[in-house]
């Protein structure tokens, strides 16, 4: 079995598979209007792992001929191979949340009497996923995600963790002294 390569790769991959030949500007507008929503995926990233996928013979490059001589790349048989055996490999992978919230959240001194930060924070994180839903809302009525699709279950996802969150920051300032948690036994 081959070596696996890193999440990045075969989000290239992936987004490579939707198409006969793109640029790496429209994968990077690709990810920006997809999955990056739910996957931070830097634009240097992008460009080094589509070099690093050439060389591995799971992408191939042509430049145009004329015109801005752009890049063009498109996924080979081995890429597709390898996209598939990814695809059909179970992951045990969790969950990771990366919110600059929550970090701040974590990091507010216990001991303090005045929790008008943390109402503060909690304001300012529920105007950021009050705008995030209507974002993930907008998509859902824009773009015609077919019912069932597995692009379609992926937003419904990212709407149910922003209701989530809404509702936690809501907790966090109807009661910033009283935080929202659960004891050793699941209670709360």
């Amino acid at each position: 079995m081959a070596t696996a390569l890193p999440i990045s790769a075969y989000v290239v991959l992936g987004l490579l598979s939707e198409r006969d030949e793109t640029t790496p500007y429209q994968l990077d507008q690709r990810i920006r209007q997809s999955i990056g929503h739910f996957w931070v995926f830097p634009r240097s990233q992008l460009y080094a792992e589509a070099d690093r996928l050439v060389r591995r013979g799971l992408v191939v490059e042509r430049q145009e001929d004329a015109g801005r001589r752009r890049r063009l790349l498109s996924l080979t048989g081995q890429g597709r191979q390898e996209l598939d055996r990814w695809l059909s490999t179970p992951t045990r992978a969790g969950t990771e949340i990366h919110d600059e919230g929550l970090l701040r959240l974590f990091f507010q001194p216990t001991d303090v009497a005045d929790t008008g930060p943390i109402v503060q924070l909690a304001r300012e994180q529920l105007e950021a996923h009050e705008q995030q839903l209507a974002d993930y809302l907008e998509i859902m009525g824009s773009r015609g995600l077919r019912p069932g699709s597995p692009q379609r279950a992926t937003l419904e996802a990212g709407l149910r963790m922003e209701r989530m969150f809404i509702d936690f920051w809501r907790d966090v300032e109807a009661s910033p002294g009283d935080l929202p948690g659960e004891d050793d036994q699941g209670r709360k």
